[in-house]
């Protein structure tokens, strides 16, 4: 089966867009230029034209013209977290488990500022240096009241398997980093480096169905541990 002409023309003014014949504003081809071009009828331009500016690629202009966007739709990528330490020994040391209450963090759990949680606070090292330290608040009904051993703790995900058969290591999540300059006092100290240094802090919220949150975790993570990557899919 044969590719229709205006698909042609499209994935050919496509590749120029991608490969830097037109940069982000530039005023793009007439209707006449491509008809020119290509030995076309108006139609099959316009077409072609009409699905680009869908697609996000370019902005047609009454009366100026037609020119490529600024802004671009995303496409859909992968976005990872590069573990620079690969090769060296893991350990997690878990300094606290207790049941609380917080209003700022009641609200991030979506639960009455009221209602109790748990804070699972963790340190991970990498070869006996501190890593990254991290707060986990998780709905009071996925942990045991007999906590038993912290070191239980060490999986949050592994535990919740093990006591309620719930796998929340496929459950979605929605991750969110930022850098914090200067790394609090608590944390700077726990982590090991000086006051002025900065960390990655990273909020994130696993889901069960229907969008509820079932856990919370702030992370401070030291900076020169922190890479990410972006790549499509």
């Amino acid at each position: 089966m044969s590719i229709p002409k205006y698909l042609q023309i499209k994935q050919s003014l496509l590749y120029k867009i991608n490969n830097g014949k037109f940069l982000p504003g530039d005023k793009f081809y007439s209707e006449a230029e491509l008809k020119r071009e290509y030995n076309v009828s108006g139609i099959t331009v316009i077409k072609a034209l009409q699905e680009l500016t869908q697609e996000g690629y370019l902005v047609r202009y009454q009366g100026k013209g037609t020119y490529v966007s600024k802004g671009k739709k995303a496409k859909v990528v992968r976005f990872s977290d590069q573990e620079k330490y690969q090769g060296k020994q893991e350990s997690v040391r878990v300094l606290n488990v207790e049941k609380m209450t917080d209003p700022r963090i009641a609200k991030e759990l979506n639960i009455n500022k009221e209602e109790a949680f748990y804070l699972i606070k963790r340190v991970r090292m990498i070869d006996d240096v501190p890593l990254l330290v991290q707060y986990s608040y998780v709905l009071s009904e996925f942990i045991k009241e007999d906590i038993g051993e912290l070191e239980a703790f060490s999986s949050i995900y592994e535990k919740i398997k093990h006591d309620f058969e719930i796998n929340l290591f496929q459950a979605d999540s929605t991750e969110i980093t930022e850098i914090c300059f200067p790394t609090p006092s608590e944390e700077s100290k726990l982590l090991e480096i000086e006051g002025d240094k900065p960390t990655a802090f990273i909020r994130r919220y696993t889901y069960l169905l229907e969008k509820r949150v079932v856990e919370y975790i702030e992370t401070y993570k030291r900076w020169e541990y922190f890479s990410n990557k972006i790549e499509p899919l």
